[in-house]
């Protein structure tokens, strides 16, 4: 794909990103679809896992907000930078790290990198956010090594 294709991809992406069309994300990824949140080392393999853990963040905090930063492809990657925001009004679980439903805001830049397989679908991400920042704003341990359930 060109650069200009991904791009429009990841646009999409990121306008269905929190929305009620969780379906229509979801069709933008490869069934094996591997993400790696790099902060809680956890590994999603799946659109299922993908799934499941989006609904659970979502619901988490409803009221989430985001403003798009900065957003460049090659032929094969994309990388989109984002801030994201609101109110932790339930629990969010990052499979080797939890949060609890604190009530509090937050806010924290994110910033993805995406590969595209041959057929156009998202194959691969990478998932980078400063951990420390989120724990700064919620409260309560964060730390991966602290929580893990053994699940990657």
């Amino acid at each position: 794909m060109v650069p200009n294709e991904l791009c429009a991809v990841l646009l999409r992406y990121f306008d269905l990103l929190y929305s009620e069309q969780l379906d229509s994300l979801l069709d933008l990824f490869a069934n094996d679809v591997h993400w790696l949140i790099v902060p809680t080392a956890t590994e999603l393999v799946g659109k299922e896992q993908l799934q499941e853990l989006a609904a659970n963040h979502w619901h988490a905090s409803p009221d989430r907000v985001k403003k798009l930063v900065n957003l460049f492809a090659g032929e094969e990657f994309g990388c989109l930078e984002y801030t994201s925001g609101g109110t932790v009004t339930g629990d969010a679980d990052f499979v080797t790290t939890k949060i609890e439903a604190t009530g509090r805001r937050y806010e924290v830049s994110c910033c993805f990198v995406f590969h595209f397989g041959t057929d156009g679908k998202i194959d691969r991400v990478r998932e980078y956010f400063d951990l420390q920042t989120v724990q700064r704003q919620l409260g309560g341990n964060l730390d991966p090594a602290d929580q893990s359930d053994g699940r990657r």
